[in-house]
């Protein structure tokens, strides 16, 4: 058990010294800009947010460090005899090969949430009634638990080795925690970033309250798999976006509390308290179209 999970191998001593320092400082700076620059307006108090979600990562980034991490690097490890398909590639094709699996591993490990059994785990992230930095740490523990066979299991099955694993691993939280600020990037800048890699604008569309546009921009890193599987909606306004999960649109009900315990609760209509279902009208620009 201990060589799939080795808390202490050098890979994680060394992932702890450099990335863990490198990721607190990009999210510092993260806060500092949308904060300076807010893209969307709140409607809830920060402070009320920000305790409940620094409290909601406190199991669920351990979580992450003990179990997932590991994982990565001890099945990896544990493949690394066996000719596996990234195995027999020749450098640097290999790690090209290793980078754009672990991000489709991202994408489509991010649809699977939305199913039914893992979205009890996943509408803990999603029922925060505003956006921001602190949204990308809101994450259930279980769900961390979860992903271990899917993120860490079929990367290793396919050959990606673990130090390959943990620097993307980087640039994967990275760019969560990039694309849940709720920060203003010029138009310009955003509209050629978009066709390549998930910004704030492209990822607040995926926590609004109207569920076909929940049920888009799965990607963390590159929009790529959301262009192959056309998941991609660009073209929502952010001033028509009500961040959210209706079911949970009442701040009272969100304690700690019972956020914790929600994945024990029945499933969900996609309906406000009131019965009503949110919608919007289909806008004029095409899906993959970025919007102001």
């Amino acid at each position: 058990m201990m060589n799939l999970f080795p808390t202490s191998h050098p890979l994680l001593k060394r992932f702890d010294k450099y990335a863990t320092p490198i990721l607190a400082v990009v999210g510092l700076g993260l806060l500092l800009l949308e904060t300076r620059r807010p893209l969307r307006q709140r409607t809830r108090p920060r402070t009320e947010r920000w305790v409940r979600n620094a409290v909601l990562a406190a199991p669920s980034m351990p979580a992450m460090r003990l179990t997932l991490l590991p994982a990565m690097v001890g099945l990896g490890n544990l493949m690394a005899p066996y000719r596996t398909p990234l195995s027999r590639l020749p450098e640097p094709a290999r790690m090209l090969a290793e980078v754009l699996l672990l991000d489709y591993l991202g994408y489509s490990w991010h649809r699977l949430l939305h199913s039914p059994l893992l979205w009890r785990f996943h509408r803990v992230h999603h029922s925060d009634l505003d956006m921001d930095l602190t949204t990308g740490w809101r994450f259930h523990f279980g769900e961390m638990l979860a992903s271990i066979p899917y993120r860490a299991g079929i990367a290793a099955l396919m050959g990606v080795r673990g130090s390959t694993a943990l620097g993307f691993e980087v640039v994967f939280e990275a760019c969560t925690a990039f694309h849940h600020t709720n920060l203003e990037l010029p138009f310009k800048v955003e509209r050629r970033l978009a066709p390549f890699m998930v910004t704030p604008r492209a990822h607040g569309i995926h926590h609004s309250m109207v569920d076909r546009e929940t049920q888009s921009n799965f990607g963390v890193v590159l929009t790529l798999w959301d262009r192959l599987h056309r998941t991609l909606r660009l073209n929502v306004p952010q001033q028509d976006l009500t961040i959210g999960v209706p079911a949970y649109a009442d701040p009272a009900g969100q304690t700690v509390a019972r956020l914790l315990a929600l994945p024990l609760e029945p499933q969900d209509t996609w309906a406000l308290p009131n019965g009503e279902v949110p919608e919007h009208p289909e806008y004029a620009k095409p899906m993959t179209e970025l919007a102001e």
